[in-house]
């Protein structure tokens, strides 16, 4: 396969849905952060989503991100989305898109369902019109997330019917996140997702669904939410927690070294080992070609 440029990741999820196998979709950090997400793809020959949060767009600047992944894009013989993650303002939706993003998230959650569905669907058809993937949420998952803070046990499931109705008149919607009982960040205790109502979801809605608050969930259950239809699963905790760990684990093993860029690698190489172990626990390891629909093997 040659060399590609950004994709939208629609397509991508639709593929990985109908195989059964999750595309990570990690939170990057920085450049390097950027570097080791879609290296680690490309040595896995596995699709990737590279998503960014509004909080590090504001820190690093809309042009310098699309840039960094775009040249890296280039680089990989693998498909790779860039994806803005939780996001409630249009204004800066509309810049993603300018910037170059192939995909981006409105999160209108904590409005009131009538709301969300109307506000969703004026994003909806401004992506339709720039050729733009959208994610839309529904229900409120537990946790923090770009200085948004849910309590888990405020957590909102998403109700069904109401699932039904908000993607009605969005048919071309990439992914759909409702919320099943993940929490972003480190989890307290066991999580309870709502299998039976992903099920439903999935067999109601022909879209594919996005897994939030992958960080600390189980092999079995990463294979039990893929299984039922999450084509889309977030890393994002546990990324930034390898950042820093990969930094401190070079001043701990060499204390005295002033060099900074052994410890740029340290940083890359443990953010690396997380998106090879992330891949092969979803399955998309070799699925790079399948998921571009450049073969016609599930």
């Amino acid at each position: 396969m040659d060399t590609m440029a950004l994709v939208t990741m629609g397509p991508l999820l639709k593929r990985a849905q109908a195989a059964r196998y999750g595309i990570a979709a990690f939170n990057m950090i920085d450049y390097n952060s950027a570097r080791s997400i879609v290296e680690g793809a490309a040595a896995l020959d596995a699709p990737i989503i590279v998503q960014v949060s509004v909080k590090t767009i504001k820190h690093w600047g809309y042009k310098a991100i699309a840039g960094w992944v775009r040249m890296l894009a280039d680089d990989v013989d693998v498909p790779v989305a860039l994806h803005l993650d939780h996001c409630s303002d249009a204004d800066v939706i509309r810049r993603c898109i300018d910037a170059g993003w192939t995909s981006v998230m409105f999160d209108g959650s904590a409005l009131p369902f009538a709301e969300n569905r109307a506000r969703s669907q004026e994003i909806y058809r401004m992506t339709e019109a720039a050729g733009v993937g959208l994610e839309a949420e529904i229900g409120a998952i537990g946790g923090v997330e770009d200085d948004k803070f849910v309590a888990e046990d405020a957590a909102i499931l998403a109700d069904y019917d109401e699932c039904v109705a908000f993607v009605k008149d969005m048919p071309n919607l990439a992914v759909f996140a409702p919320a099943i009982g993940t929490a972003h960040g480190f989890y307290k205790g066991q999580p309870k997702i709502a299998y039976d109502l992903l099920a439903r979801i999935t067999a109601a809605v022909p879209i594919p669904i996005a897994l939030h608050g992958g960080t600390g969930l189980s092999q079995e259950q990463f294979d039990r939410c893929i299984a039922n239809g999450c084509a889309k699963v977030n890393i994002s905790t546990m990324h930034k927690h390898r950042f820093i760990e990969g930094f401190v684990g070079v001043r701990t093993e060499k204390p005295k070294l002033e060099e900074p860029l052994p410890f740029i690698a340290g940083q890359y190489e443990a953010m690396k080992k997380d998106v090879l172990d992330m891949i092969r626990a979803f399955g998309s390891a070799g699925r790079a070609a399948h998921a571009a629909g450049l073969e016609a093997r599930p």
